[in-house]
């Protein structure tokens, strides 16, 4: 990744812990573009990926400890315990003295708040590489966040992508969102991969990386159509594959959080979620073991989780093929400011101008 990016603006070296001054129009754009120039001194789609998935996974990681019925509830506070192993991989990459991130914040925008920085700067991710750049944030975006001094626990309120229980203990009961919420909320994973060396699983959850850029529904599409087999079975790295390294030139993968969506994992792992398919005369499910007498098991009708499974449906758009985004979109909106501003009261909307 290209490192040789120069800010010419040197305002304040300072990070500041509680929000001060304007947030307006222009300072969020400012944002936007700043994100985006450094996003094109990146030479390849690789470096690329985990830039922007960075990004949205630290903003996340910020949020995802919120606990309401907690003495100290966290959320999004400029915050994480970069050395817990939840967090592995965004100091260093992301956020670091000398990553581009950091020095565009502190060079110009040091006098809001790291949390307020992190949401805007996710916020341009998302639009940059939603279609046609059509997911603006601007109007749920509130600022006014105060960042902690310390978030001791903070790792061990993030999910690790073991399956549903871990969705319905922190995005439900912790963070008070509804099933709608956390399915939007796992759509992000359309975009990024996950890194072995950090997180233990291996892959993109698009087919390629150019689609691993692309800020849309297609996450929903590939955990419906695929035959999603069983990986890392027996470790704590448990978690589904799509690839063969005949089909794709990157692994293709689902974590079980993912898979439980529209399967019980939780209650029936190893498993192959489609074992009717084939290829080149063999079962899909049989690839590197024997999976296809192993068929995950959908949910029972009056299930809660069906919740989940309804929705994804509904974030297809239709039937497929086709190009609609937008229940995807607006339900994402919705959910990501929820989850920004849980915990947060007295929060400004941005003003068209500071002068």
């Amino acid at each position: 990744m290209k490192t040789s990016l120069t800010f010419v603006l040197h305002i304040s070296l300072a990070i500041s812990s509680s929000s001060s001054g304007c947030f307006d129009k222009s300072t969020y754009y400012a944002i936007d573009h700043d994100v985006e120039a450094i996003a094109s001194s990146i030479d390849n789609e690789d470096d690329l990926v985990h830039f922007y998935g960075g990004i949205v996974r630290m903003v996340s990681h910020d949020f995802m400890d919120y606990d309401r019925n907690s003495d100290t509830p966290m959320g999004s506070d400029g915050c994480i315990d970069w050395d817990h192993e939840s967090n592995l991989g965004l100091w260093g990459s992301i956020w670091c003295d000398n990553c581009d991130l950091t020095k565009l914040y502190h060079d110009k925008y040091g006098h809001i708040s790291k949390a307020d920085f992190w949401i805007a700067a996710g916020n341009a991710v998302i639009r940059n590489l939603s279609v046609d750049k059509s997911l603006d944030l601007i109007d749920t975006f509130l600022w006014g966040r105060k960042d902690a001094d310390s978030c001791q626990g903070q790792g061990d309120r993030v999910p690790t992508g073991s399956g549903c229980r871990e969705i319905e203990d922190v995005f439900l009961d912790a963070m008070g969102l509804k099933w709608r919420d956390a399915v939007a909320l796992l759509g992000a994973h359309t975009i990024g991969k996950g890194h072995i060396e950090f997180s233990g699983h291996d892959g993109y959850w698009m087919p390629t990386t150019a689609e691993s850029l692309v800020f849309d529904k297609q996450y929903y599409e590939e955990l419906m159509r695929r035959p999603w087999r069983a990986r890392n079975i027996g470790t704590k790295e448990e978690d589904f594959i799509a690839s063969t390294e005949i089909t794709h030139e990157e692994p293709q993968m689902m974590l079980k959080t993912d898979a439980c969506l529209l399967f019980d994992t939780d209650n029936f792992y190893p498993c192959c979620t489609r074992t009717n398919r084939y290829f080149e005369g063999q079962n899909w499910c049989d690839w590197e073991e024997k999976l296809s007498d192993l068929e995950c098991i959908r949910y029972d009708t009056d299930d809660s989780r069906m919740e989940a499974v309804k929705t994804v449906i509904e974030f297809l758009g239709g039937p497929t093929p086709n190009e609609n985004n937008g229940p995807f979109y607006k339900s994402f909106a919705a959910a990501w400011f929820k989850a920004t501003t849980n915990g947060h009261e007295n929060l400004k909307t941005v003003s068209s101008t500071c002068w």
